[in-house]
């Protein structure tokens, strides 16, 4: 999912990563006088289009996201109000805490170190039973070399 939204541009992962993009409008002044809107209240410059154009890309990244998300799982995002909120809790759901990450590695190395054939198991079998452990591996963050893993 990472890669699919990188592709579709830079403003749509920043959003991602640093949340929306809320523009910065201050009080219009003219003549050195702000201008007041009827109750009192300063009226606000508009938007620009750098403004809208991030904003837009929040709603790209929080629908495609949100589309992506498998129907089992809708209700837990459901309340999210942001690209990067749903982002948060999609993350934490499939990659857990840090404790739960280092729990992963650790378990992903023992099986690599400890790993042996059965005595009943074919060679497809074994070669599978380790690519599966090298990808647990790999997905918890660490990186055998090919000489290592051969070994």
């Amino acid at each position: 999912m990472e890669r699919y939204l990188r592709r579709l541009g830079r403003d749509i992962w920043r959003s991602i990563e640093e949340g929306p993009h809320v523009p910065v409008l201050t009080p219009v002044q003219t003549d050195g006088a702000t201008t007041r809107l009827g109750g009192g209240q300063p009226a606000l410059n508009h938007p620009t289009k750098d403004d809208l154009d991030k904003m837009e890309s929040d709603a790209i990244a929080f629908y495609e996201i949100s589309c992506g998300v498998a129907p089992d799982n809708f209700d837990i995002i459901i309340n999210c109000k942001s690209a990067k909120e749903i982002w948060d809790v999609l993350k934490n759901l499939y990659e857990g805490s840090e404790q739960a990450q280092d729990k992963k590695l650790t378990t992903a190395l023992n099986g690599f170190n400890n790993f042996k054939a059965h005595s009943s198991e074919s060679l497809e079998d074994y070669f599978k039973r380790f690519n599966l452990i090298v990808t647990k591996l790999s997905n918890a963050g660490t990186i055998r070399s090919y000489h290592e893993t051969n070994l």
